[in-house]
C-alpha cells in the first residue's frame, strides 16, 4: 500500500513537472480563437493572432455604392431592385469561406466566445460607414432648415441613426439556437457607440434555411415574414419626438427619422428589403418620415 501511494505521488510529481516545462517551452501569448496556435492575440480583434488578423476579408474598396459589395454588382441593375425600403448597405467583410467558417462557429454551434471578434468588425464597419456619410453630408449645399442653425452645424452636418434595430429570428430558430445572432451584434454596436437599440420587428413565419434557395426563392419567401412588433409603433413615435426636440436646431420637422438595421449576412438584399418595408410602412402610417440603413458583418 506505501509503495502504491509511493508511486502514485511519483507519477503526480512527474505531470507535474512536464506540464510545467511545456508551458516554459510554448511559445509566447494564448491560444488563437480560430487558427489554435499558441501566439501573441490582437489587441483589436478579441481573441485572435496576428497571422488571422490579415486573414480577414476586409471590402476596402466599395464598387456598388448601393449595397456595398466590393466586386462587380448586377443585382441594384435590376430594375425591381430601384424601388428597395432601405437607402444603402455597407458590410465589413465579404463572405467567403474564412469569414464563413467563424460565423458558422457564433451561428450554429454556439462557440459564443466569436461573439467579441464579430462584433469588433461590425463597430468598425460602422465607423467607416458614419466618416462615409460625413463625408457626403460635407459636400452637399445645407438644406433649408425650419430653424436657425448655429455656423457650426450648418458647416459640419454629421450622419448619426436615431437608433439600432435588428432582423429577428422565429421563436423555432431562437428556441435551437438559444440566441438571435443579429440582435447579439446590434446590442454590441449599440452599446460601443452609445445608440439606443429598439426591439422594431417580428418575424411571423418560420422561413426555413435562406442559404439553400435561389434568389426569386429568397425574395418570394421573405413576403409577409415580418410585421411591425406590438410597441413599434410607439417606439418610432418616441424616436421621432427625441429627434426633434427644440435643442436639435438644425433639424426640420419633415426631416426623417433614420434607423440603422442590423444583420449578420447580406446576400440577395430581400429579408433587409422586407424589414426596412415594414418599418417604413409603420411610420407612414403615423406621418413620420423614416429613412432605413442597414449595416451587415458580411456580404457575399
Amino acid at each position: 500500500m506505501i509503495m502504491f501511494n509511493w508511486l502514485n505521488n511519483i507519477t503526480d510529481h512527474a505531470q507535474h513537472l512536464t506540464e510545467r516545462l511545456h508551458h516554459l517551452l510554448a511559445p509566447p501569448g494564448a491560444t488563437c480563437l480560430t487558427c489554435g496556435t499558441r501566439a501573441i492575440l490582437s489587441s483589436l480583434y478579441p481573441g485572435i493572432c496576428l497571422r488571422c488578423v490579415k486573414q480577414i476579408p476586409w471590402i476596402r474598396s466599395i464598387r456598388c455604392l448601393r449595397c456595398g459589395r466590393g466586386v462587380g454588382c448586377p443585382d441594384c441593375a435590376r430594375p425591381h431592385m430601384q424601388n428597395r425600403s432601405f437607402i444603402l448597405n455597407r458590410s465589413a467583410v465579404q463572405y467567403n469561406p474564412f469569414m464563413k467558417e467563424w460565423i458558422g462557429m457564433y451561428k450554429f454551434r454556439g462557440h459564443e466566445r466569436y461573439a467579441p471578434l464579430l462584433t469588433a468588425l461590425l463597430i468598425q464597419a460602422f465607423q467607416a460607414m458614419s466618416d462615409e456619410q460625413n463625408s457626403t453630408l460635407a459636400k452637399e449645399p445645407p438644406a433649408p432648415v425650419a430653424h436657425l442653425a448655429t455656423p457650426t452645424q450648418q458647416r459640419n452636418p454629421q450622419w448619426r441613426p436615431a437608433a439600432v434595430t435588428y432582423v429577428p429570428v422565429s421563436s423555432e430558430r431562437l428556441a435551437e439556437r438559444g440566441f438571435n445572432q443579429a440582435e447579439r451584434l446590434a446590442a454590441g454596436l449599440a452599446t460601443a457607440c452609445r445608440l439606443p437599440i429598439v426591439d422594431l420587428l417580428q418575424r411571423q413565419i418560420n422561413t426555413t434555411k435562406q442559404s439553400f434557395k435561389s434568389r426569386g426563392e429568397r425574395i418570394e419567401t421573405m413576403k409577409n415574414a415580418f410585421s411591425i412588433n406590438p410597441e413599434g409603433m410607439h417606439l418610432i413615435e418616441e424616436l421621432y419626438r427625441v429627434s426633434h426636440l427644440p435643442t436639435q436646431m438644425s433639424m426640420s420637422h419633415d426631416e426623417p427619422v433614420q434607423i440603422l438595421l442590423i444583420d449578420d449576412i447580406y446576400t440577395t438584399g430581400s429579408t433587409l428589403d422586407a424589414c426596412g418595408r415594414v418599418i417604413l410602412n409603420a411610420g407612414y402610417s403615423m406621418e413620420i418620415p423614416v429613412e432605413i440603413y442597414t449595416l451587415t458583418l458580411a456580404r457575399s
